[in-house]
């Protein structure tokens, strides 16, 4: 079949750029002419005055440089651009047979409309022609809160899927309590893939580090957290390798921060996980890495950006203790390692899952 995938590919992301690489490859490998559908925020593709394309020539070429590269390299087939409502015509030329939208926090209710209005619930798409999937798209929250006008209209456009999955257990609630539609719940579009398919993909060795190591990745740094990532590394007496540049994030303005020196690579990032000891992080799909690792890891919550999503996964691999806040004693959610000949059997249950929800949904 012939799928556009509607996704934040774009991001500055680690989470997000992988989950899209994972659906993308999951499909292809199927044998379908799967593509990614290049919908671009205007306030990133379309800046008006000489000043503006200037900083984000410049924010591409420091911040975002690896990203950018793993875009060309990782996210291909693309369409062309979109950038405002307008040229989602320009996408009839591509005669999908199928649109899917998915995965991340694309429908959660303070996201969702930002930048692209009802584009993440494919309002642009003929459902008598092109067939509507949802997979794994999160709500990001247990809760909806918008206007009873919004949720009329959002509620129209998903009665028009020919298929709905969502990313967390509550999702199957909001979708059946707030919507009336039917939702399936299915892993995150990273976890379809093994640890091997990201090691081949990003050509990912054997461990060139001579002594162990604590691995972070932490959104949202700052001086407290750097201390309790220290003493977790003082205690299994090791040292401390933080992944990308959010380490400094606390030390600059927002502003200045945007043209800071690139982030590690897509590779990098995943090579750090992949040969740690032990992880600490706050990050979903830090958390997911160090799962489809076998790592041992403890994940702290991250309130601000949304904790259903921790919960709902841990819960199905039974790794409820590994989510702690700050100020919790971190010896006592790791006081028994995580028994990963456990997990694997829960992982391929769910994946099989998952798979079926796709491959049935393009039947």
């Amino acid at each position: 079949m012939r799928i556009g995938i509607l996704t934040p590919h774009y991001a500055y992301n680690y989470g997000a750029v992988l989950q899209a690489f994972a659906l993308l490859h999951y499909l292809r490998s199927r044998g379908h002419e799967a593509q990614i559908i290049n919908r671009r925020p205007p306030s990133l593709a379309a800046v008006p005055s000489r000043m503006g394309r200037w900083a984000r020539a410049l924010q591409e070429h420091t911040q975002g440089r690896n990203f950018v590269k793993n875009e060309a390299e990782h996210l291909q087939p693309q369409t062309v651009k979109i950038v405002v409502y307008n040229d989602l015509k320009l996408l009839e030329k591509y005669d999908f047979d199928a649109v899917v939208v998915g995965s991340d926090q694309v429908w959660r209710d303070d996201y969702a409309f930002n930048s692209f209005g009802y584009n993440m619930f494919l309002d642009f798409v003929d459902h008598r022609k092109v067939r509507k999937i949802a997979y794994a798209p999160s709500f990001g929250k247990n809760t909806w809160q918008q206007s009873e006008e919004v949720r009329r209209k959002v509620e129209e456009l998903l009665k028009e899927f020919h298929a709905i999955s969502v990313r967390e257990e509550s999702g199957v609630r909001i979708c059946a309590d707030i919507f009336g539609v039917e939702a399936t719940h299915v892993l995150d579009p990273t976890l379809l893939l093994s640890a091997k398919d990201y090691m081949d993909e990003y050509h990912i060795g054997k461990n060139s580090r001579r002594e162990p190591y604590v691995v972070s990745y932490i959104l949202d740094y700052d001086d407290e957290k750097k201390h309790t990532i220290d003493t977790i590394a003082a205690h299994y007496g090791k040292p401390h390798v933080g992944i990308d540049i959010s380490n400094y994030a606390g030390r600059l303005s927002k502003f200045v921060h945007r043209f800071y020196p690139t982030y590690p690579e897509v590779r990098t990032w995943i090579e750090n996980i992949a040969h740690a000891d032990f992880v600490v992080t706050n990050s979903f799909h830090g958390m997911v890495f160090s799962i489809i690792f076998c790592k041992q890891f403890i994940v702290y919550g991250n309130r601000e950006r949304g904790m259903e999503r921790f919960h709902s996964l841990l819960k199905i691999f039974g790794l409820e203790r590994r989510l702690l806040d700050w100020h919790d004693n971190f010896r006592e959610a790791t006081d028994t390692a995580i028994d990963y000949r456990k997990v694997e059997p829960v992982i391929k249950e769910w994946q099989q899952k998952s798979y079926t929800f796709i491959n049935e949904a393009l039947t």
